[in-house]
């Protein structure tokens, strides 16, 4: 139950965290994602490849995929974490 409660206080606090701001915020909550799901042991392969995809994305001003190519690494970890 505690647990639950956790996991659903994680997933309010990313996605809101995704959704409020821009490129940064949201590969901000990626990575704060992926550090989670890491330290209970359910990291996806790829997690680290797409920050970086998305990190790239933003350097080059397209803020738009650097979000998507985040919400995905949150997502991912979301499903992870369950």
């Amino acid at each position: 139950m505690k647990m639950k409660i956790i996991l659903a206080a994680l997933v309010f606090s990313l996605s809101s965290a995704v959704m409020a701001g821009g490129a940064k915020e949201a590969i901000d909550a990626a990575k704060k994602a992926q550090k989670e799901a890491s330290a209970v042991g359910f990291e996806w392969r790829d997690m680290g490849k797409t920050i970086k995809k998305a990190e790239a994305a933003a350097k080059d001003g397209k803020d738009k995929k650097a979000i998507k190519l985040a919400n995905m690494v949150v997502m991912q970890s979301k499903e992870a974490l369950k």
